[in-house]
């Protein structure tokens, strides 16, 4: 008997979208013990052509099919109730189902990450600051996520990975489809040194609504979100709204008033976004260089507070999340910390780890 995990993998490769599966998720016992049951129960669900499709596949031949080509890309496929499933996941909407992964995508998370995107036409001046923040990113030792698109995404993954940095790629189509083709040494130096991701099975091809949903996958693994060019209505903008929408501090590269390229960062910063216009901008976020080492003593919440909030769950309500504890329980643990001078305020409910510090956590 298929278990739900299987069940998830199997719908997946079927082209079924993680909003779609998340809909029918109290069924998937049935699916794996009574097809044609679990197909009446998921009649007004899914559409004719998707049940359709799901009656006439043989599942053991993709799942087979799928082994085989897992071995020859090196590749794994990880869904939402295995263990090494990234925890950031758990606190967005729609969170995807099912990852194809190449590379340490796990080593990659233990940093700090932040996302850079931007515009795919850009100027010289856009190309700079995208490999100078990477290179600083690279520095403070923070993986640098993006979508491998052409243009800033591709600039700073490149700048991260010649820097001696580690770097996620997002896809938007299926893990044995390039795109753009002309990315394919970027996509191998990704898998070398960070990993390749996508929630989109194989062979799926570069449709333009996989884009707009694979941006919500680069917010949710990054503890903020940098877009350095982008037109007004262009993609990297809906990466920033997702950022917005997760909690995520969101900057902004303010550009030349009468560039197109600058439209739409300038009218970020007219909405609130954070304005970056130099390395330090981004200390409160990521500390370049702990100044002191204290060996301090703190108790085990104390300790998972500051775990916590070092991965960016770095609200009172994140962290009630994360652990279950009382909201009241919260508050008084961060008064504590902040007291001790462990974390500082951000105001808007925020928290981030004291600079001057480095704990052995």
């Amino acid at each position: 008997m298929k278990t739900t995990r299987e069940a998830k993998i199997s719908l997946s490769l079927l082209g079924l979208y993680s909003d779609q599966i998340h809909k029918i998720e109290d069924r998937l016992p049935l699916y794996s013990e009574d097809k044609e049951h679990f197909l009446k129960e998921v009649e007004g669900d899914l559409s004719p052509q998707l049940l359709k499709r799901i009656r006439n596949t043989r599942e053991e031949e993709k799942l087979e099919s799928l082994k085989k080509i897992m071995d020859r890309l090196d590749m794994r496929v990880i869904v939402d109730e295995d263990e090494d499933f990234p925890e950031a996941f758990n606190y967005i909407e729609n969170p995807p189902v099912v990852l194809y992964v190449r590379g340490n995508l796990q080593e990659a998370l233990r940093q700090r990450t932040c996302g850079i995107v931007g515009a795919r036409n850009h100027t010289a001046y856009g190309k700079i600051i995208a490999r100078d923040i990477a290179q600083d990113l690279v520095s403070r030792n923070v993986t640098v996520v993006s979508g491998m698109a052409l243009g800033i995404d591709a600039i700073s993954q490149w700048a991260c990975i010649e820097a001696g940095g580690t770097s996620i790629g997002v896809l938007g189509t299926g893990m044995d489809v390039i795109y753009p083709t002309r990315n394919k040494d970027l996509y191998g130096k990704l898998v070398e040194f960070g990993a390749v991701i996508t929630e989109y099975p194989l062979g799926a091809q570069a449709m333009p609504y996989h884009f707009p949903l694979r941006n919500r996958i680069i917010s949710a693994l990054s503890q903020c979100v940098i877009v350095i060019e982008a037109r007004e209505k262009s993609g990297s903008l809906i990466t920033a709204r997702y950022a917005a929408e997760q909690g995520k501090e969101v900057f902004a590269v303010p550009g030349n008033i009468n560039s197109p390229y600058s439209g739409g960062t300038n009218a970020l910063i007219k909405d609130g976004a954070l304005i970056y216009t130099q390395h330090e901008d981004l200390d409160f976020i990521f500390a370049k260089e702990k100044k002191k080492s204290f060996d301090l003593d703190i108790g085990e919440d104390e300790k998972l507070y500051l775990e916590c909030i070092g991965q960016g769950l770095n609200t009172a309500n994140l962290i009630c999340q994360k652990t279950g504890h009382k909201i009241s329980t919260v508050n008084i643990i961060l008064t504590l910390l902040e007291m001790k001078g462990l974390i500082n305020s951000q105001g808007t409910d925020q928290f981030v780890l004291a600079t001057e510090i480095c704990l052995d956590l």
